[in-house]
């Protein structure tokens, strides 16, 4: 029980906080309302995230974990985060604000103690240390990156809080394989206060948690893995929990590209992400959300198994998983970039379905 009590603790704190949460943002006008690219046609209250982010940090305190790199970089650059998105969520930064914002949260972290000071060859399983000026830079743009990828798949009821969900359990369990036991605590109260927000937020959402707690879940997840998976010398250790977020990874890199072969600017919000074409192919809300799920916990569940056998064997397995994912996604058009720039210069086709906004 000791060792599951940060997720029950987060998970008690966050469904009793989440209502809490959803009372002040109606009070205070914090509400998302329906735009060009909205899925839900009527006012959704923000601050979902405040709740997520108490939940968590709470939850590790009380079950006696509040001391270590990790901690202080979860509370110190979480609670910067949290106040950035809470300015985006309400006042709307420029890309460049946001930005700016993220890279000092990353700041924040490294000057906590949290540090990718080395990293292992997944192939040999080969060692190799950076340079301190690496380190540090890698660190930085290590939670940006994370940052960004979750705030991305934010675009659907309970999907960014799913995936978050899987993938702290998916790194909770590889902790425990490769031995970094101080890990498993903060993966656990993560997974627990997404848990607990998910039955408010799972289509038809009562309340998002808005980039405020989107960035801080982005943020958790690349201090739980650079503090305790990165830097673990078994070299399978951060593949599982890659895998299970390999969805948004990769809907991240091609709204990129496709955003940069459009020529449009890489900040630019569209409604061409994986989950909106998924959407268009005829697939329900919740049928999109539980698809992306199952897909999220196979390949975490793969990149476990392959964490149980030599780097030569376990690599190329995951590797091939993957590549069959690309293929399926190519095969049905996910990644195709074929229509968008007539979305982008065609009024017709530029305009949300109808489905999009059921």
């Amino acid at each position: 029980m000791e060792k599951g009590l940060p997720f029950a603790a987060a998970f008690a704190l966050s469904l009793a906080l989440t209502p809490v949460m959803r009372w002040v943002a109606r009070r205070t006008g914090a509400v998302a309302y329906p735009n060009s690219r909205s899925v839900h046609r009527y006012p959704i209250p923000y601050l979902g995230g405040v709740a997520i982010f108490v939940a968590s940090l709470v939850a590790l305190a009380l079950a006696g974990f509040r001391d270590g790199p990790s901690w202080r970089a979860l509370l110190l650059g979480g609670f910067f985060i949290l106040i950035v998105g809470l300015l985006d969520d309400l006042l709307t930064l420029t890309p460049w604000q946001k930005l700016v914002g993220q890279v000092v949260s990353g700041a924040i972290v490294v000057a906590a103690g949290v540090r990718v000071s080395f990293i292992s060859n997944p192939f040999s399983g080969e060692i190799h240390l950076l340079p301190g000026w690496i380190a540090v830079g890698f660190t930085i743009f290590w939670v940006v990156a994370f940052e960004n990828v979750i705030n991305l798949s934010d675009g659907l009821d309970g999907l960014a809080a799913g995936i978050v969900g899987i993938a702290s359990i998916v790194m909770a369990l590889s902790a425990i394989r490769s031995g970094n036991a101080e890990v498993v605590p903060q993966a656990l109260a993560v997974a627990g206060a997404v848990a607990g927000f998910l039955p408010y937020n799972f289509h038809p959402a009562r309340i998002f948690m808005g980039d405020t707690g989107a960035m801080y879940l982005g943020l958790a997840l690349a201090c739980i893995s650079a503090e305790g998976l990165v830097k673990s010398t078994a070299a399978m250790a951060l593949l599982a929990p890659i895998l299970a977020l390999i969805v948004p990874i990769s809907d991240a890199a091609f709204a990129i590209v496709r955003r940069r072969l459009a020529g449009q600017p890489v900040s630019r919000a569209d409604h061409d992400h994986i989950h909106h074409r998924l959407l268009e192919m005829g697939l329900g809300h919740r049928q999109v959300v539980l698809l992306i799920y199952g897909v999220s916990g196979l390949l975490g569940g793969l990149g476990l198994l392959s964490s149980l056998v030599p780097v030569e064997m376990g690599a190329p397995a995951a590797i091939i998983g993957v590549s069959v994912l690309y293929l399926v996604c190519w095969r049905f058009g996910l990644f195709s970039v074929k229509g968008f720039y007539d979305k982008e210069k065609l009024g017709e086709k530029g305009r949300p379905s109808s489905r999009l906004n059921q």
